[in-house]
């Protein structure tokens, strides 16, 4: 399970990450030449507008490289303490020496001024010459988390000094994989123990983030799939059919509707329906679920659950599937 992140530009498509559920969102500007500072007033009216998803914000006084001048690190300062006051819990920054090294002193200096929000070092890290010197300098520092590609074009195609990097940091700062990431890769990525993913392009649509390649992002960094599964009965269902839409007796009483990804499943089935027949498995596709979907802690799982907070459009619902119990009323994997 991993936390996703989405990087992006501008207040709308931000929100749009908000409404597909990231955990937590990296607003920038001008993503042409790289992404740089947003307006304050765009920071303001996202934090205000986020209902607490945690705000990020890059801090970057131009495009090109990374090794600035004592005034755009003052300019960094300044901006850097807009966003805490803002409403930002965290900010995205980088700086380096004219060698292509970490720049100890500017970064420190600005890290201390923006506590005690969240510092994440960004890709200005893929331009240093010697990534594990670099993560260990970043270490010192006290930054949260470390965003790159391995150095390589492609998260992908770094994989190998990403998952070095994992090893070496042992805990001491989180490795947050970055780079041209699809839906497809983010199983290999945290199986290679990289904790948090990054996102842009995958998550839009004409250059805009769209809140249903969020959903399906969240969902396959949660629990490998870009589905989720609801147990119902086929009487309920074919009802919910005729309505045109499927409310759960929680969602009246919860406020939102059960759901599982596919390894909670069948101790879902076990637990609510054991000794029952004539139930069956929604298979939801979440990127056409147009409620919020909220992945939940719960005493029956270590992992969060998916909850869905307003009714099941049957549009969304790939397949139903038959679960039937064997004769001790037991549930088994049943697709």
């Amino acid at each position: 399970m991993a936390i996703v992140e989405i990087c992006a530009e501008g207040i709308a498509s931000a929100l749009a990450a908000v409404e597909g559920g990231a955990d937590r969102v990296e607003l920038c500007e001008n993503l042409a030449d790289g992404g740089v500072t947003p307006s304050v007033g765009a920071i303001t009216t996202l934090c205000r507008a986020s209902g607490g998803t945690p705000i990020h914000v890059l801090i970057r006084p131009r495009g090109g490289d990374f090794a600035y001048r004592d005034f755009e690190v003052e300019a960094m300062r300044i901006d850097l303490e807009a966003a805490r006051s803002a409403g930002a819990s965290g900010v995205v920054l980088g700086v380096l020496t004219t060698e292509g090294r970490v720049d100890v002193p500017a970064t420190r200096g600005l890290i201390e001024a923006a506590r005690p929000m969240s510092i994440t070092f960004h890709k200005a890290f893929d331009a240093t010459p010697d990534p594990f010197e670099a993560l260990e300098d970043l270490i010192a520092l006290g930054v949260d988390r470390v965003l790159t590609s391995g150095q390589a074009a492609t998260a992908r195609a770094g994989l190998p000094i990403l998952a070095e990097l994992v090893r070496r940091s042992a805990g001491r700062v989180a490795i947050m994989a970055g780079g041209s990431i699809r839906e497809a890769e983010i199983e290999g990525l945290v199986g290679a123990g990289l904790a948090e993913i990054h996102a842009g392009s995958a998550a839009a649509l004409d250059g805009t983030t769209d809140a249903g390649l969020v959903r399906r992002l969240v969902a396959v960094a949660r629990s490998g799939s870009a589905e989720i599964y609801h147990l119902t009965t086929r009487d309920e269902w074919d009802r919910a059919k005729a309505e045109g839409a499927y409310r759960a007796a929680s969602l009246d009483a919860e406020g939102f509707i059960h759901a599982s990804t596919v390894g909670q499943l069948v101790g879902s089935a076990n637990r609510f329906f054991r000794g029952r027949s004539g139930i069956v498995v929604l298979a939801i596709d979440v990127a056409r679920v147009r409620v919020p979907i909220r992945w939940e802690s719960s005493s029956h799982s270590e992992n969060p659950f998916p909850h869905l907070y307003g009714p099941l459009d049957p549009e969304a619902v790939r397949s139903v599937n038959a679960l039937e119990s064997d004769q001790a009323g037991e549930f088994r994997w049943p697709v």
